[in-house]
């Protein structure tokens, strides 16, 4: 118990920011499907990825924001320029993917 009195809502371990980027980007399994899809077949626009995925375009775009946001997902054109019902191809960034997952690696022990 704190001098306050009060219990903390929730630990945090030690280094805990380290490992919170790549759960949150990696953590959900549509976010790791979208890029596993990508990878295998980039240049996929959102409406063939839902196909793939068989999951809503508009879950698939939620999905893809928070990729793009972690820098997993490169959009071409970028969401900065594109013009509205623009096709938006999508390809992975293999090496922010690789990096977050050895930091999860290490946050695991595995290295």
């Amino acid at each position: 118990m704190r001098q306050t009195g009060q219990v903390p809502r929730y630990a945090r371990p030690a280094n805990s920011d380290y490992a919170e980027d790549p759960i949150n980007a990696l953590g959900n399994v549509m976010q790791a499907t979208i890029i596993g899809v990508l990878r295998k077949n980039p240049g996929l626009t959102r409406a063939e990825i839902a196909e793939a995925i068989e999951l809503p375009k508009m879950t698939i775009a939620n999905g893809l924001e928070k990729l793009i946001d972690a820098g997993l997902i490169i959009a071409d054109p970028p969401r900065e320029v594109a013009v509205r019902g623009q096709r938006v191809r999508y390809s992975v960034d293999d090496a922010r993917v690789t990096e977050m997952v050895m930091r999860l690696e290490q946050v695991l022990g595995e290295f």
